[in-house]
Formats: C-alpha cells, structure tokens, sequence
C-alpha cells in the first residue's frame, strides 16, 4: 500500500527532471557540432518554489553554451508584474555566466518583454548571432502572444546561410518554416500534454500538431523540432500525470551519429544525479 501512495504521489505531484538528449544535427556544420543547449518551457510562475530553486540552481552548474527559454513566464497575462520579479530571480544569476535566449507564449503579457529585457536576451521576431567554438550559428525567435502571431520572416531575415535555431512557444511553427532553412526549432506549449495515459502517452496536444509530437525530439522536414514537457500547468487542468516537469539538456551531435539512438525524450535523471532506466515514449 505504501509503496502505491509513493507511485501515485510521485504521478500526480512529480519532481523535477534532467533529460539529456544528443540531437543529430540537419547538417555538418562545425559551428553546430558539440553544441549545448539547455530548454526550459513554461514556467508559470507565480510564487517561488523548491522546484524553481532547484531549477535555478541547475541551470547554474550544468555545462550549456546558452540557455533557451520557449515561452509562457506567467500563470496570466495580468500577473506579468510577479513573473517578471520571479523570472529575474530565477534567471539573473544564470544568465550572469552563460546567455540567455527567450521569446514570450500565449500565457505571457507584451509589457513582460520589456521587463525582462535587461536580464534575458528577448528575441520578438528577429534573432542574433551566438559565436560557438566551431563558428557562428543563429538564434532566431518568434513572439507568439496567440495562435498565429508571430512574424517568421522577420525572425528569420538575417544571415540565412548560418545554421540556425529557432525559438517559438508553438511547436506548430515548424510547419510554417517554408522551406527556410531551420536546423533546430524549439518549443513549447504542449505541456508534453500534461496527462500521459500508460502506453497511450499524451492524448491531447493543444496545437496543430499529432500528440505523438507533442513531447521530445521528432523530425519535420530538415528541422529537428524539439518539445518541451515544460515546468508549471496552467488551466483548466491543474496537475500532472505520468508528465514530470522537466529541464533538457541538448547536445547537438554530427548527422552520421549513433548517439542519439533513443526513442527522443533522451536519457532521465533526477537532480541528484541517480540514473532512471525508464524511457518514456513519445
């Protein structure tokens, strides 16, 4: 008995994971090669947490060349004043060693832009070039406050021979990329679903896109779009189900590599670094 109240706690009230996922890159480009990105997606907030503690501290010790943020700061548009002061506190150390990339999602307020300007590196619709150790890569960003905003071909204007990254809250974006060339587009929005049923996995994506996309690595196109379970929940459902929050760190691996043999929500562990075997399927 006591060890199913352990199983459904830990369901229905999960603690945060570390994911670790080597994404083969569309293309053999040196500047992407090694890269190290660390994704971090919907974080609600609304107060401070253990969770957002250990968050930060996280993003803080692990090795990453940047990190970047797909969206939905806060619970509500209108409590944009608290998510900026709790974005601040989370993200002002990290992003004293390392950038830190960020577009707002539905959730978030346009004034939240501003506010967290001289913390974050906001991408509203155009991007910046990041020097890696093989090269230059592009880091573009789509601001999405609703379904279909956001200006591609402003996020997209400059440099278009780098590689390049995208930010956009909306895993959907991917199918709007027009042939433009996109090496790696990151997401959120989804929640993973929130809700994984055994087997089943999510049952709803909450974007135009198939469930079985809504979490994790998949490949559309030459653009490997990864999907962010996220942090928070948002309304109407206030929980998760076999849907742990989570932080990811990606490493971008040569296209010819074996590495990144796994079923794309990569390798899990818990902050203390204890190795989970379970893989969950997308």
């Amino acid at each position: 008995m006591t060890r199913s109240l352990a199983l459904i706690r830990q369901a229905v009230m999960p603690e945060l994971v570390v994911r670790h996922l080597d994404v083969p890159s569309p293309r053999a480009s040196r500047a992407l090669h090694g890269l190290r990105i660390a994704h971090v997606s919907d974080l609600h907030l609304s107060r401070w947490t253990p969770m957002v503690e250990e968050l930060q501290r996280l993003l803080i010790a692990r090795p990453a060349d940047f990190v970047a943020v797909t969206g939905d700061f806060c619970r509500v548009p209108r409590d944009y004043r608290r998510a900026a002061a709790l974005t601040t506190r989370l993200l002002a150390p990290v992003a004293a060693r390392r950038p830190v990339y960020a577009v707002l999602g539905n959730h978030d307020h346009e004034c939240l832009r501003d506010a967290l300007a001289p913390v974050l590196t906001m991408l509203p619709d155009r991007s910046t070039v990041h020097r890696t150790h093989g090269g230059r890569i592009r880091i573009g960003g789509v601001e999405q406050l609703r379904p279909g905003a956001g200006d591609i071909q402003a996020a997209l204007a400059d440099d278009d021979d780098l590689p390049t990254v995208l930010l956009a809250h909306y895993p959907s974006t991917v199918y709007a990329l027009a042939g433009r060339r996109v090496d790696i587009q990151l997401s959120g929005h989804t929640h993973g679903g929130q809700v994984r049923l055994p087997r089943l996995g999510c049952i709803w994506s909450n974007d135009r896109l198939p469930a079985r996309c809504a979490w994790g690595l998949t490949r559309v196109g030459r653009t490997a779009l990864h999907v962010s379970a996220g942090i928070g929940v948002s309304p109407p459902i206030r929980i998760r189900w076999n849907c742990p929050p989570e932080v990811t760190f990606l490493r971008i691996v040569p296209p010819e590599s074996t590495a990144a043999a796994h079923d794309g929500t990569g390798d899990v562990e818990n902050p203390n670094r204890r190795v989970d075997p379970r893989r969950r399927s997308a």
